[in-house]
Order: structure tokens, then sequence, then C-alpha cells
């Protein structure tokens, strides 16, 4: 699909060719665009691979257990149809193979529910910004999660 000048999006690449592979679920484009212009800063060190719903992240990450190359962070936006964000969360914390990636819940929703939700099933929660210098800033705390992930694994 898209490809910028440093970041590779949404295709599938070797994941040797990055330091970073982010799954990032997300059924809104602007929103996806705006991901992709704030990981652009990193330079192609970051890959961001898209699903449009759970069912599309969850066959992302069979693939990668196939390739033995996981992402070291799984974006999940709440509200997608087809399968949600909560109901990915809790596939992927049930999946012996999957269970210990971090994954950030990124969402609209600023509810105690869904905070709540994300804790008991051990996810961040992080509401997503309005403005493009908190998604910049955002984006190197996901790589900083991604980078404290690889080393967990090494």
């Amino acid at each position: 699909m898209a490809k910028t000048n440093s970041c590779t999006f949404t295709q599938p690449m070797p994941f040797a060719a990055h330091k970073h592979t982010i799954l990032y679920a997300e059924d809104d484009l602007d929103d996806l665009f705006m991901i992709q212009q704030a990981f652009e800063q990193f330079d192609g060190s970051t890959q961001i691979l898209h699903a449009n719903d759970g069912f599309e992240a969850l066959e992302q990450l069979k693939k990668a257990k196939e390739n033995q190359q996981p992402p070291c962070l799984i974006i999940l936006d709440i509200n997608m149809p087809g399968m949600n964000g909560r109901e990915a969360l809790i596939r992927i914390r049930q999946s012996d193979h999957f269970k210990d990636i971090p994954v950030v819940l990124f969402t609209t929703s600023s509810s105690e529910l869904d905070k709540a939700f994300a804790k008991k099933w051990g996810s961040e929660f992080i509401t997503k910004p309005l403005v493009f210098s908190e998604l910049e800033d955002l984006a190197k705390r996901f790589v900083a999660l991604c980078s404290a992930s690889v080393s967990e694994r090494a």
C-alpha cells in the first residue's frame, strides 16, 4: 500500500530489515496516516504492520509466529468493525505465543471502564492525542516499549 521515505507502512517486509516492528490494528485511515507521519522520525528503523480489525491483527500475529519474528509492540484501536480491540486483546493475552508482547489500547475513549479493562488484561491505555506533536512524542514512547520488549527477549 503506502511507503514513505523513512517508515515502511502496511506491507509486510522482512523483519530483519527493521529494528522494530509494530502491529497496529486501526480501521480509521486518517488515524493510520497520522501514525505513519509520527513514525517517520525514525528513519526506516520502524516498520508498522497494519490490520483493519482484530481478525486481521491475529492473522498477522499468526504469520509472525510462523516466521519466528513477532512484533515488539501491538497497538489496538478499541472500536473497530469485525473483531474490536477488546476481543483481540483478550485473545492475545490467552495465547501462549503472544501473551508477553506489550499491547497498547490506543483510542479516542477516555472511559473509566475501558481503562479498567486495559489494566485487567495487562495493557497500557492511551487516549489518542488531538495535537500532532503529542503523537510524535507517543511514537517515541512506543519505540521505547519496543526496545524494552526486544531487550527482555534477548
